[in-house]
């Protein structure tokens, strides 16, 4: 089973939400990356995000753009990034690792050698949030490319979520589902990662509600994760116990913290806070797979 299949399945009997969090590529010999990860880790986060740099990050806002820019001045391109994904492996074989990368890097790699080095590094699923996988039909292969590997490659649903019934982005919505493994990736805001405003719960309640209930019409359960403006504890505690999702990626706020030079003390307290935040209320949850 999937590393990331296994991981949701351990939450769900702990009543506990999955906390991804991202880690930046930083060179060039990843001796930094490798502290952020073991603070990850002690402070409780369940899977990784994997900055890979390349391309045009048209998604992150300044403070996980200042990791790209770092990662370009030291050399640290997307095969070099596999490589910091390689060393982690190597420390922790049960970590779920997912790289976040972007079509044109991809595309500058090559999608068969880009999948090799999913291979090599024994990587679980990709977040690519600009291909369009099921909008144009995945025009590369890139998605059966992955699925044959047996990586996830992960669904975005920005912005179709409420869309009206018998529309085009409705349509679109069910093929989403009837395609997403692993996880789908709802964003928590419209525009890039950095947000530091409040957290539309009222939208997200909503939307999480729409989408579980297409997955029940078409028997597709998949874990629904939530991102982008998530900052505070509070915040993660909003989407997971008022939103009811399943997991939450938090990026902005720790690069912020990397960014300013934090102690891996520090970045560790702030994960475990994070991830506090994600265990359940005595209430049963309305996940998934209940």
């Amino acid at each position: 089973m999937n590393r990331i299949d296994s991981k949701f399945a351990e939450l769900k009997a702990k009543r506990e939400a999955a906390l991804l969090c991202y880690l930046p590529a930083i060179g060039p010999d990843f001796s930094r990356s490798m502290e952020i990860v073991d603070a990850f880790v002690q402070g409780g986060m369940d899977m990784l995000e994997l900055s890979v740099p390349g391309g045009t990050p048209w998604l992150d806002g300044p403070p996980m753009q200042a990791h790209h820019k770092q990662s370009h001045e030291s050399g640290v391109d997307t095969r070099k990034a596999f490589e910091l994904a390689k060393m982690v492996r190597r420390r922790y074989p049960d970590l779920p690792i997912l790289p976040m990368a972007y079509h044109a890097g991809v595309v500058r790699q090559g999608i068969d050698r880009f999948i090799d080095l999913c291979r090599e590094a024994d990587v679980d699923g990709v977040e690519l949030p600009d291909y369009p996988t099921y909008s144009a039909g995945d025009p590369h292969k890139f998605d059966a490319k992955l699925r044959a590997a047996g990586i996830h490659n992960i669904a975005f649903c920005d912005g179709i979520s409420l869309a009206p019934e018998d529309s085009p982005l409705y349509q679109l919505l069910h093929a989403v589902i009837a395609g997403a493994s692993g996880f789908m990736w709802l964003t928590a805001t419209p525009g890039v990662t950095g947000g530091q405003g409040e957290v539309a719960v009222d939208y997200l309640t909503r939307a999480v509600k729409r989408i579980r209930a297409v997955q029940f019409s078409m028997g597709r359960p998949t874990p629904i994760l939530v991102g982008f403006g998530l900052t505070t504890p509070m915040h993660v505690r909003q989407v997971v116990h008022d939103v009811r999702a399943d997991a939450i990626v938090v990026g902005s706020a720790i690069s912020r913290l990397i960014n300013r030079g934090e102690a891996a003390l520090e970045i560790r307290k702030f994960v475990a806070q994070l991830k506090q935040a994600t265990r359940d209320t005595p209430d049963e949850r309305r996940g998934v797979a209940n």
